[in-house]
């Protein structure tokens, strides 16, 4: 079963293989949402693209592949930004929630999260 390492949150959680990002997130408690997001978001539909998360991993396949949505919402975003909702998991991954907003120490903590290695 692939993990999903949320990396702000220290956190590791198991998973089935097509399971949505964001509803592991949220079924989870990881704030997925920063203020605008948490206060109105289009419950999964692609359209608000406040669930934001920036995939850390070295396997960019880990996810299945940026949807039609995504590839309009994320034009100017970077390469390892995705939308939660639009994404299945494959297999295990790194990612950093809020990457718009991200914590003071993040590169220590991917640094960290990576060293540690993920099951296949």
């Amino acid at each position: 079963m692939p993990i999903v390492r949320f990396v702000r949150e220290g956190r590791d959680v198991q998973c089935r293989s097509g399971e949505n990002l964001r509803e592991i997130a949220l079924r989870e408690g990881m704030q997925l949402y920063g203020f605008k997001g948490s206060i109105g978001n289009c419950g999964g539909c692609g359209q608000c693209i406040t669930c934001f998360v920036s995939v850390e991993s070295k396997d960019q396949g880990a996810l299945s592949p940026l949807t039609e949505i995504e590839k309009i919402k994320l034009k100017n975003r970077p390469d390892t930004w995705r939308l939660a909702c639009q994404a299945i998991v494959k297999s295990s991954l790194l990612v950093l929630t809020k990457p718009q907003s991200p914590p003071p120490n993040s590169q220590k903590l991917i640094e960290e999260a990576l060293s540690k290695g993920l099951p296949k």
